[in-house]
């Protein structure tokens, strides 16, 4: 599968992620508590389950509002729950669009290196620099996302 594809196929799941986590938001407790208590669990069970202590669970309660806790951590805790741990990375904006907004940014940042730009009409400038933003989106140039330009 040619790479143009392979990133267009990834980028339309990242899109639907993002879509499905648009208006997730972490619960104040945490998750690991918040689960717990919605299934009336205490501590003291969800330990039993897990084979650990309770103190252990409290610990991995307060790791997860500190952001320090272990994916594995909260795979196990999610099972012993009985539940599942959902983790992902997803866009702030849809992938086309980040990918044309730093198009735009190096057609920028070529420009000033063009000879004689300053001097070109509005017209002209803007020409160029759309010209430029789709070059640069369609080659991908291997230094795409390098911010030393």
């Amino acid at each position: 599968m040619p790479d143009f594809m392979q990133r267009r196929r990834l980028a339309r799941i990242l899109d639907r992620a993002a879509e499905q986590f648009a208006n997730s938001q972490v619960p104040e407790k945490g998750w690991i508590a918040t689960m717990r208590l919605a299934l009336g669990m205490s501590a003291e069970q969800v330990a039993v389950r897990k084979g650990v202590s309770r103190n252990a669970v409290y610990q991995a309660e307060r790791s997860e509002k500190e952001g320090s806790v272990s994916i594995k951590q909260m795979e196990q805790l999610a099972t012993a729950m009985g539940g599942k741990f959902v983790y992902a990375i997803v866009p702030d904006a849809p992938i086309e669009q980040l990918k044309y907004h730093q198009a735009i940014r190096r057609a920028h940042a070529i420009a000033a290196l063009e000879p004689g730009y300053e001097s070109w009409s509005v017209d002209e400038r803007q020409d160029w620099i759309d010209d430029t933003t789709a070059q640069q989106l369609h080659d991908m140039p291997t230094d795409f996302w390098d911010d030393t330009r």
